[in-house]
């Protein structure tokens, strides 16, 4: 039900997006990211890093400050271009703010982002009982720009939620947790 309200306003923050540019002035932007991922607390005894491919959409609401909407997929346990199965993978929506830092100039930006993460933990390819789950995410990083609309965006992230787990005697609850370090390439319109 949440992935289909979320890919519901997504679609209408999409469609809307040109009117919005052509009114305001203010841009919609695609990206797409590679990212190492470090699992942290009892999530890092379960699994070993992994890496994390996302995709998303922002949408300026005014100068220096975007709505972002991301989808992203991290399999632990495997390398990038690994067919064997993934200790665990996480997957799911994200949605939150992000903020230009003062002290940048048209090149180089600073960048710092805060959102909710409504996200499901596969373990060991068993998804049955695993509940998606609400928690969230802080980041930042540096927007390069290599031309007028393309900006290529390294940074570093956390994510946190809670996720319960079918356990012998009913269920347990597991903190899923990750640091994340990468880069993105950024479009704008």
């Amino acid at each position: 039900m949440k992935t289909t309200v979320f890919a519901a306003v997504l679609a209408a923050v999409a469609a809307s997006a040109a009117d919005v540019q052509a009114q305001m002035g203010i841009p919609l932007s695609v990206e797409g990211r590679l990212d190492y991922a470090v699992p942290t607390g009892d999530f890092d005894d379960a699994v070993d890093e992994g890496v994390s491919v996302s995709g998303g959409v922002s949408l300026g609401v005014r100068p220096g400050l975007a709505l972002y909407g991301t989808y992203s997929n991290t399999r632990f346990g495997v390398g990038l271009t690994s067919d064997d199965e993934p200790h665990a993978e996480d997957s799911g929506f994200s949605v939150g703010l992000t903020a230009a830092l003062p002290g940048g100039s048209a090149r180089v930006a600073p960048w710092i982002g805060a959102g909710a993460v409504f996200h499901t933990l596969e373990l060991g390819g068993v998804e049955e009982g695993i509940d998606e789950s609400v928690g969230f995410e802080v980041g930042g990083g540096v927007a390069i720009g290599l031309t007028r609309n393309v900006r290529l965006t390294p940074g570093v992230g956390f994510r946190r939620y809670s996720a319960e787990l079918p356990a012998l005697l009913g269920t347990r609850e597991m903190d899923v947790s990750y640091f994340t370090a990468g880069v993105g390439l950024n479009f704008s319109f």
